[in-house]
């Protein structure tokens, strides 16, 4: 069923189009890589539409390491331009015409983003139920805490 989801988000998804293609030369976390494009130079991306797990927290390190072995040292296209508050582009990221975004997502390594309506993409939160059913990646957890749960300053680190 994943598979199939994956699929449909590759053949459903419009024409890429990139705002930036670059190398990824740094994997920061689940969700935070930083690309050398030829007329940017180095820049920090942060994968739209989906949260994973902080580098302290529980499969974080995992996620981490499932995000690189995509595309550490490879060439990406990111589609986005928008910035967010820390000056990151924002933005899907392509590798060989593979959204590696939903790849985080329909693997279990990553939650599907819900803060705001407009940043929620339905392919994506069906990616986390099929994950969560098949109980992969975080979902073998009893009860995975979610990053924006986990970030809150009063929250004690274990």
């Amino acid at each position: 069923m994943p598979r199939l989801i994956l699929l449909l988000l590759v053949i459903l998804a419009p024409a890429v189009q990139a705002t930036l293609t670059g190398r990824v030369v740094r994997v920061i976390d689940g969700d935070t890589v930083v690309v050398l494009a030829k007329k940017e130079g180095t820049v920090r991306v942060r994968l739209s539409g989906i949260d994973a797990p902080e580098n302290g927290q529980p499969f974080g390190q995992r996620a981490r390491q499932f995000l690189a072995s995509r595309i550490a040292g490879r060439v990406v296209e990111i589609s986005g331009d928008t910035r967010d508050r820390y000056d990151r582009i924002l933005g899907t990221v392509w590798a060989a015409g593979r959204d590696i975004n939903a790849e985080l997502v329909c693997g279990g390594m990553a939650w599907a983003y819900r803060a705001r309506s407009e940043a929620q993409n339905p392919a994506y939160l069906q990616c986390e139920n099929a994950a969560r059913e098949q109980k992969k990646g975080l979902w073998q957890a009893p009860s995975p805490v979610p990053p924006w749960q986990w970030r809150q300053p009063l929250r004690p680190r274990l």
